[in-house]
């Protein structure tokens, strides 16, 4: 499919060094290439972004009206798809325009006076700029893209998403991608449209290589155990927390003890978040500590590692936060720090997700099973032992 495609995003694919499609890209390049209205449902790290984002640009003229929006749930979301989108639409002469809540809302009003083609947004910035100015004209509009779908139409975006479809025509293509949706979504979006397309992904067909381990831990000394972890070679971690509180007490606790962190979460300012963002990616820091606010979507290359500090109550939830390791088939390890009920728990969940739970310790700073723990614990005995008697 990627054959039929505009020279110029072929030719800009082979300079990425890109070699086949992965299953999502090429399955979703001929669903929507062909106007279809697409659920696509595929493991985090498996190209999504430019499943649905390059049948966008080979499809869009390039005549300044606006042709498709792209809404996404968080500020970090728009801004990384927008960068995507840029790199990508400057080969063929596309303008791209982010909207996100916290920016100065005039500058970006200013800016549409661009008049692109193409616009990545928030829900809540998009509405309001839309009732606000006649600067976004959507009845040319062709496709609409639900990033992390499955999100989007919660409670707290339903009403909101719901207001933008309203003022688009009937006619405009919907596609819908995330890592995971309920049945019950998918069953509402076949009822809204029968000759929906459905995606569906699993990890071994995305050639996932993450392992999944916990480290049996008491609440009181996760702190401690994420010390040791740090002295792990090659130790470079997002860490997820329930609470942002929470956050910030690990966060001062680590700083004392010397390891380097930045935190990430909704009560940091766009300019903190930017600066965590980019601290992490260039590897300045051992540890990322966030909330759900790093879980979804956003793309980290070569994060080796992901830590759960609370034990996490959904499969829907784990399997978001854990995505942000083992991204495009490179290999990755997620770690829960639990004790013994809350492990219990959690490979019972992953169990119906066809998702192994395995137990290591630390020893050495390195991940081992406990059983060669406690071997190597006798062997230290009996030669102590050897010694006494010698």
């Amino acid at each position: 499919m990627l054959n039929t495609f505009r020279t110029e995003l072929q030719d800009f694919w082979k300079e990425k060094e890109f070699q086949e499609p992965t299953p999502v890209q090429e399955q979703l390049f001929k669903e929507a290439s062909e106007g279809n209205d697409v659920i696509a449902v595929s493991p985090t790290g498996t190209g999504k972004t430019l499943a649905y984002l390059l049948p966008i640009l080979n499809q869009i003229e390039v005549n300044k009206t606006l042709q498709a929006i792209i809404l996404a749930p968080s500020q970090e979301l728009v801004m990384q798809i927008g960068e995507v989108a840029r790199e990508w639409g400057k080969v063929v002469g596309i303008k791209t325009q982010t909207l996100i809540g916290g920016a100065n809302i005039k500058r970006q009003i200013d800016k549409l006076k661009d008049k692109p083609e193409l616009i990545i947004a928030t829900p809540g910035r998009f509405i309001e700029l839309t009732s606000k100015t006649k600067k976004i004209k959507v009845h040319l509009v062709k496709t609409i893209v639900f990033d992390e779908a499955d999100y989007l139409f919660k409670d707290e975006h339903k009403r909101t998403i719901e207001s933008i479809q309203q003022t688009l025509m009937r006619d405009v293509q919907k596609v819908f991608a995330s890592a995971t949706m309920t049945e019950e979504f998918v069953n509402e979006r076949q009822d809204e449209n029968n000759d929906i397309k459905v995606i569906r992904i699993d990890s071994q067909e995305s050639g996932s290589h993450i392992q999944h381990y916990f480290i049996t831990v008491n609440n009181r000394y996760k702190v401690d155990e994420l010390k040791r972890l740090a002295q792990m070679d090659n130790m470079r971690a997002i860490v997820f927390f329930e609470q942002i509180n929470q956050i910030e007490e690990v966060a001062a606790k680590l700083i004392y003890e010397n390891v380097s962190v930045v935190v990430l979460h909704s009560d940091a300012s766009k300019q903190e978040r930017e600066y965590a963002i980019r601290a992490f990616k260039n590897h300045d820091v051992t540890y990322l500590l966030t909330t759900d606010v790093a879980s979804r979507g956003m793309d980290i290359s070569e994060v080796p590692y992901v830590i759960h500090y609370n034990r996490v109550q959904d499969s829907g939830t784990y399997i978001h936060r854990s995505g942000r390791t083992g991204r495009m088939n490179r290999e990755g390890i997620v770690i829960s720090l639990l004790n013994q009920q809350e492990a219990n728990d959690l490979a019972a969940i992953l169990k119906k997700e066809n998702i192994p739970l395995t137990e290591k310790v630390l020893k050495n700073r390195i991940l081992i099973d406990p059983t060669q723990a406690k071997g190597k614990k006798n062997q230290e005995k009996q030669g102590q032992n050897r010694r006494k008697r010698s």
